[in-house]
């Protein structure tokens, strides 16, 4: 059941649903927001995959990618599946907004973000690490971004998986992109294009899962970021035990032989209390949960001649390991996660996107009736909207995740953030694309997406362009000036998109 079907009043929807600008606005809020913590939950529970021990190159080469694909896969199968063929031909340009809106944007907006976050000297033609001069304008020149060989070959592969566009909309290219109104039944072309795109993105995502087991060095340096990351909690632990150790030492050997065991049990007890202070300090600077670790009063001092098993043999290294959570524990974690994420994602898509066709259809349930604030809706194409909103909210984590990294101006964070972005549109190349196609076989729904595909294919195959042309050609190094132009794509794609339907008249 559609939730903003013309016929069924919003009283007897099974999810909030509203005819009024206010109401709609409302709602797309709160369910953009449901949507990017179930995006969240999704990308927390794949990377605590990693640390079952899982291999680097399944988990990172594969799960992760395709987990990330989630979100906005639901949303465009919610916005093709469900309801009449009438309804589905109304909704189906959310999902086309999803994979343009979600594309465009993880090619220019963090793109640009991340190069100005990463920066730093280029010497020789190469970045070097953690040195960044002061902003001035010949830094447009002599700053940027070093990314190593594989990031290079991920904007290939992303060139490469561009190819499906060109088999459904080469089609319409050919038959004119102006050649029916949207009244009209699909011309038969335009089923089986979608079809034989279809089997191509297929391959295409089987193909790149392949290439990302096997090949991939991507999946090896994640591991390797969570690795490090796990290795600075320890070291920062390792820290404190010891000089809570000292201070405890120290205090205990200035009390006095009058002083009673009661006196200093309560002396101890304080120093603990000291330790689990500047403990739970630590674990909110680093941003992790205090209750997942062992409570500090059950550590043993880290130096040799402080701690009372040394002499059993028992070394720190066998302390550290008891210290981590179990597996079990993290599987679970994992999974509770993942399920409560995806469930989310499955059950909020679809109201999502009847929110979203609602604020701007004309014809729904009381159209015509204006007052008190129902009946309205914004006269725009539903595309542009969810071509901004709904990225922001399947994309969130995995934005914020990337900017994360490129802040620390190293060559391998630096790559791990432009692979991620490279890794999500081709993704959504394959995966997304694949769907989208096949919501168009499988429903025999027209094909009215001329302008907004020409426009992905403009974006990416110029961004693409770029990436191999500066890897192999300038030793794998983006300069800061590189950031204007690819942050210009991002507002060149709506602009363009509305000139060619709305001055060249393509579906």
């Amino acid at each position: 059941m559609a939730a903003n079907s013309s016929d069924i009043d919003c009283v007897f929807s099974l999810v909030p649903c509203s005819y009024s600008i206010t109401g709609n606005l409302i709602l797309i809020a709160f369910y953009g927001v449901l949507l990017g913590i179930a995006a969240k939950l999704i990308s927390d529970g794949a990377e605590l995959l990693l640390d079952l021990g899982l291999p680097a190159a399944i988990i990172g080469g594969i799960v992760l990618p395709l987990l990330g694909a989630v979100p906005d896969s639901a949303m465009i199968i919610a916005s093709g599946i469900g309801g009449s063929k009438e309804d589905a031909e109304k909704e189906i340009s959310v999902g086309m907004g999803t994979l343009a809106g979600s594309t465009i944007m993880l090619l220019t907006v963090p793109w640009v973000a991340a190069m100005f976050l990463a920066r730093v000297d280029i010497v020789k033609g190469k970045g070097v690490n953690g040195q960044c001069g002061r902003l001035k304008p010949s830094s447009f020149i002599t700053q940027g971004v070093t990314v190593s060989h594989d990031v290079t070959i991920g904007a290939l592969i992303m060139l490469i998986t561009v190819l499906p566009y060109f088999v459904v909309q080469g089609a319409d290219w050919h038959w004119g992109p102006t050649s029916h109104p949207d009244t009209s039944p699909a011309p038969a072309y335009t089923k089986w294009s979608a079809l034989a795109t279809f089997i191509l993105c297929f391959i295409f995502f089987i193909l790149y899962m392949a290439q990302q087991l096997i090949f991939s060095v991507a999946s090896q340096r994640k591991d390797n970021a969570r690795k490090e990351k796990r290795l600075e909690r320890r070291v920062l632990r390792q820290f404190y035990l010891s000089m809570s150790a000292k201070v405890l030492q120290k205090t205990t050997n200035n009390l006095t032989q009058a002083q009673d065991d009661t006196d200093a049990q309560v002396t101890v007890e304080h120093q603990d209390k000291v330790q689990k202070k500047y403990f739970k300090a630590w674990r909110a600077g680093v941003g992790t949960k205090q209750e997942n670790e062992p409570l500090i009063a059950a550590e043993a001092p880290t130096e040799k001649e402080e701690s009372p098993d040394s002499s059993k043999g028992v070394g720190p290294a066998k302390k550290e390991e008891g210290n981590d959570e179990p597996k079990w524990k993290l599987a679970l974690k994992s999974v509770a996660l993942l399920v409560s994420g995806v469930a989310a994602v499955t059950i909020f898509s679809d109201p999502m996107v009847g929110a979203l066709t609602s604020l701007v259809d004309p014809t729904h349930k009381n159209a015509t009736d204006t007052s008190n604030d129902r009946g309205q809706y914004i006269p725009i194409p539903v595309f542009y909207l969810s071509f901004v909103i709904t990225p922001l909210c399947s994309n969130a984590s995995e934005l914020v995740s990337s900017l994360i990294f490129a802040a620390k101006k190293t060559q391998t964070a630096s790559s791990l953030t432009f692979s991620q972005l490279y890794g999500a549109a081709t993704m959504n190349n394959t995966l997304c694309l694949g769907i989208f196609a096949a919501l168009v076989y499988f429903r025999d729904l027209s094909w009215q997406f001329s302008a907004e595909v020409t426009v992905i294919i403009l974006v990416e195959v110029a961004v693409g362009l770029m990436a191999v042309l500066s890897g192999f050609g300038y030793k794998h190094t983006y300069v800061l000036l590189l950031g204007i132009p690819v942050g210009l794509l991002y507002f060149l794609g709506l602009f363009l998109t509305a000139i060619l339907e709305n001055y060249a008249h393509w579906k």
